[in-house]
C-alpha cells in the first residue's frame, strides 16, 4: 500500500474517525471518509454523553489494548487531553455474571492493577453514601483507576485533526453509502451514494457498525444491537450531592454515569435489543436511524426495567421524567470481538468494524491496529481474535458480558412515537 493510494473509509463513527486519523498521521494522502452526517455523525454509537474508559476485561488481549488507550486518554498534552474525568467505577454481578466478574478482577490482578477489589453492599455504600438503594444480591468490583469521557466530543475532536492532516469527509447524500461496486472479478472498486455519486478507490474500509450488513453479507456474522439509553436532568443541588458518584455498571440491569457538566445523569440499559423488524434488508438486524426516526424513543418495558436499576441504587431519583430518551446502535459479533480483517470474499476491500459494545473506549490507538492489518503486519494474536468467523461461535477467552436474552422491536411496544414528547417546540407546537 503505497502512501498515495486511494483509501476510502465508509462510515464516521469511532472506527472509521480512528483509522483517518492514524492513516492520516503514518503520511497517507489520499484518504476520503463516506458518512451520511457531518462529524460527530449523528447515528454512530459513540455520538452519545458519555462512555466509560476502563481496562477491566477477562481477555488478556483486551486489557493490553484498554490500557494502551487509557494512556492516551489520561495524557494532558495530547488530542483528548482534558475529556477524561477519572471517578472510577464499580461493577456488579448479579445471577448470570459471576464469572465474568471474577475473570475481570483476575486479568485486571495480573495486569499490575493493586487497587482493584470486591466491596460488599455495605461497603460500597459506606464508600458512596449517595447510593441509597439495597443492592439485593450484588456481587461489586470497585476499580479505582476507570472514568468516562465524553464521547461526541471526543470524536468530533478526532474526526477535526484528521481533515487538518488532509483527510476529505463526504456527507449529506454524497457520502451516504447505498451499496459496493465489484468489478468483473469480483473485486470491490468503490461506492454507490445516495446522490447517485460514484467514489471509485484502491482499497474500501468499511466501518459501518450498526448496518454493516446493509452493504456486504455480514447478518450472520454482525448483528445491530442497542442499548436504550435515558438521561435525567438535576437540579444545581443534585448535582453537588451526586458529583462524587462512580459509573456503577451492573452486568444483567444497566450502566449509571455521574452526572456530566450540563446536571444530565445518564443510564444505560445492558438488556440488548435487534432490529429484525426493518425493511432494509430482510433477514438482517440493523440500526434505527435517529434522522429517519427522530420520534421514536426508548421501548416501555426497557424504560420499566431501568427505573427498577435506578431504585436497586439511588430509589429517590427512579421516578424522575427523562430529559431525554435514545436507542444506541452498535454492529455486535456473536463472540464480541471486533471484525479488523479483509474481506472474505472481494479483493480491495476491509472490514474495521462491530464494537459489540465496547469499542469507543479505543478511540485514540485502534485506528492504528486497523491501519497495521492494511499494511499486512497486524500482530498474529489479534488477526486471529479479529478474524472473520461466518457466523461460527469460536471458542471463548471469556464469559458473556451481558447474557440477559436479547429481544426484538417488533416483539416490543411503547417505542414508536414516544419521543414526540421531547420535540416541542419554544412555543409549545410539535
Amino acid at each position: 500500500m503505497e502512501s498515495t493510494s486511494s483509501i476510502l473509509i465508509v462510515g464516521g463513527g469511532a472506527f472509521g474517525t480512528s483509522t483517518a486519523y492514524h492513516l492520516a498521521q503514518r503520511g497517507y494522502s489520499n484518504v476520503k471518509v463516506l458518512d451520511r452526517f457531518e462529524p460527530p455523525s449523528k447515528d454512530a454509537a459513540a455520538t452519545d454523553l458519555n462512555k466509560v474508559i476502563r481496562y477491566d476485561y477477562p481477555n488478556p488481549l483486551y486489557t493490553r489494548l484498554a490500557l494502551e488507550a487509557m494512556a492516551e486518554w489520561k495524557g494532558e498534552h495530547g488530542l483528548l487531553s482534558g475529556l477524561f474525568r477519572p471517578t472510577g467505577w464499580i461493577m456488579a454481578a448479579q445471577e448470570m455474571t459471576q464469572s465474568f466478574l471474577q475473570s475481570s478482577y483476575e486479568s485486571s490482578v495480573a495486569s499490575g492493577s493493586r487497587d482493584v477489589k470486591f466491596l460488599t453492599a455495605a461497603e460500597t455504600k459506606g464508600q458512596f453514601p449517595e447510593l441509597t438503594g439495597c443492592m439485593d444480591g450484588w456481587t461489586n468490583l470497585w476499580s479505582p483507576e476507570a472514568g468516562w469521557v465524553p464521547s461526541g466530543e471526543a470524536l468530533l475532536r478526532m474526526a477535526t485533526a484528521a481533515r487538518a492532516m488532509g483527510v476529505e469527509y463526504i456527507t449529506g447524500n454524497k457520502g451516504w453509502a447505498q451499496r459496493l461496486l465489484y468489478d468483473a472479478a469480483g473485486a470491490c472498486i468503490g461506492v454507490l451514494s445516495k446522490s447517485g455519486d460514484v467514489h471509485l478507490s484502491s482499497i474500501i474500509v468499511l466501518c459501518t457498525g450498526a448496518n454493516t450488513a446493509a452493504l456486504v453479507d455480514a447478518s450472520a456474522e454482525i448483528v445491530a444491537r442497542s442499548h436504550c439509553v435515558g438521561a435525567i436532568q438535576l437540579t444545581a443541588d443534585e448535582v453537588q450531592k451526586y458529583r462524587r458518584l462512580p459509573i456503577v455498571d451492573n452486568f444483567e440491569q444497566g450502566i449509571l454515569f455521574p452526572p456530566d457538566e450540563n446536571g444530565l445523569l445518564k443510564l444505560c440499559s445492558c438488556r440488548f435489543i435487534t432490529n429484525y423488524y426493518n425493511s432494509h434488508t430482510p433477514g438482517a438486524s440493523l440500526g434505527h436511524s435517529h434522522q429517519d426516526f427522530p420520534e421514536d424513543g426508548v421501548l416501555r418495558r426497557i424504560e420499566e426495567e431501568m427505573r427498577e436499576f435506578v431504585r436497586d441504587l439511588i430509589p429517590e431519583l427512579a421516578n424522575r421524567p427523562w430529559a431525554m430518551t435514545r436507542m444506541c446502535w452498535d454492529g455486535d459479533t456473536r463472540d464480541v470481538n471486533f471484525r479488523i480483517c479483509p474481506s472474505p470474499t472481494n479483493a480491495n476491500l476491509f472490514i474495521a468494524t462491530a464494537g459489540s459494545g465496547h469499542g469507543f473506549k479505543f478511540l485514540p490507538t485502534i485506528g492504528g491496529y486497523v491501519v497495521d492489518m492494511l499494511q499486512g503486519k497486524l500482530a498474529p494474536e489479534y488477526t486471529e481474535l479479529w478474524r472473520w468467523r461466518f457466523g461460527a461461535v469460536p471458542v471463548k477467552t471469556g464469559e458473556e458480558p451481558h447474557p440477559w436474552p436479547v429481544r426484538d422491536l417488533g416483539e416490543l411496544d411503547g417505542w414508536k412515537g414516544r419521543n414526540k414528547r421531547f420535540l416541542v417546540d419554544p412555543v409549545g407546537n410539535r
